[in-house]
């Protein structure tokens, strides 16, 4: 009768005895998949990412943190319980996972944590986290800067910290904008860290100075400046045309000249003066009533005439209330 044999694969060795009645099958069979010894199951640090992710049979990592870091957790999980974990993190056997707080090191260095998983039999793997704290950045310079009335000059250059601004007399505040070139640097001084700022000048022909001071993270600082100059109320108190709707000036005008004569037909009941000053932020009057208020560049009046001679004043004070000047118009009419 013929026999089949059927052989596990796992039978590393198979020895054959074949007698007379029969035969029998000796062999060696694996138990079990090699012991790997003593390591970790888990290993993590809070708020923060190990590089190259986690595996057992990787020892060492690295952890990049930023510079404002607090305390990190650092957790691991044996993957037998019965080893023994200490260094950094300790737990006994018995106790599967470990945790400790770890302080980061300052900007710009490492700090090294070591951790020893150690079997029953005495053998042991080391595992090192290494962490590394971003520097802290030196960058204290302003990406832009501005203020509203008003042009910088020079024109705005990070490099450049001292700048003026002329503004006119009329102008009581200014607006400051300033952006940082680094979001995590700080803006102090007459400007907030917000960046914006409403700036109240001294009066007019007086001087401003507005700082800005912008200090990186790593505690490095630089000052920005900005001049203001509002300018003293103008002195101008004269004419810049003069003109009658009827006949003409005698001599011709002239802003340094301040008599003229006009003559005009008998029959003529009324004349227009009309006149401009140099300065629009003046004020001009006549016959004791404003013909033309500050920013009104030019008024007339209406000169009725009464007899044969009369005379007009135009009166010009000028922006900074006390220089006055009067053009007289001395108007004529003719003998019938």
């Amino acid at each position: 009768m013929r026999r089949f044999l059927t052989i596990p694969a796992r039978y590393a060795v198979i020895v054959l005895l074949v007698g007379a009645n029969g035969f029998g099958i000796y062999g060696c069979q694996d138990t079990g998949s090699i012991d790997p010894g003593p390591q970790l199951a888990g290993l993590s640090v809070s708020s923060a990412s190990l590089q190259p992710p986690f595996a057992s049979e990787t020892t060492g990592y690295i952890v990049d943190l930023p510079s404002a870091t607090s305390d990190l957790t650092v957790s691991a999980t044996k993957s037998d319980p019965n080893d023994v974990l200490s260094g950094a993190i300790t737990a006994p056997a018995g106790q599967a996972t470990g945790q400790a707080t770890i302080s980061p090191p300052g900007p710009g260095s490492t700090k090294d944590i070591s951790l020893t998983v150690t079997s029953p039999d005495g053998r042991a793997k080391i595992y090192m986290i290494t962490l590394r704290v971003i520097p802290l950045g030196g960058d204290n310079t302003l990406r832009s800067l501005t203020l509203s009335p008003g042009t910088l000059s020079p024109t705005f250059s990070a490099g450049i910290q001292d700048y003026r601004v002329n503004v006119a007399t009329a102008v009581a505040e200014v607006t400051v904008s300033a952006t940082k070139s680094d979001a995590n640097a700080v803006i102090s001084g007459d400007v907030p860290n917000e960046g914006r700022a409403t700036i109240t000048l001294n009066g007019p022909g007086t001087t401003k100075m507005i700082s800005i001071l912008v200090t990186a993270p790593n505690g490095t600082s630089r000052t920005y400046t900005v001049t203001v100059v509002r300018a003293a109320p103008s002195s101008d108190d004269a004419l810049s045309s003069l003109t009658v709707s009827s006949g003409s000036l005698d001599p011709d005008f002239d802003s340094g000249i301040l008599d003229y004569r006009v003559d005009v037909a008998n029959n003529v009941d009324s004349v227009i003066i009309s006149a401009t000053k140099s300065d629009p932020n003046a004020t001009m009057f006549a016959f004791g009533a404003v013909i033309a208020a500050a920013g009104t560049q030019t008024g007339q009046v209406s000169v009725p005439l009464g007899g044969r001679r009369t005379e007009a004043d135009i009166t010009v004070t000028a922006q900074d209330g006390l220089s006055t000047n009067s053009y007289t118009i001395t108007i004529i009419r003719s003998r019938r």
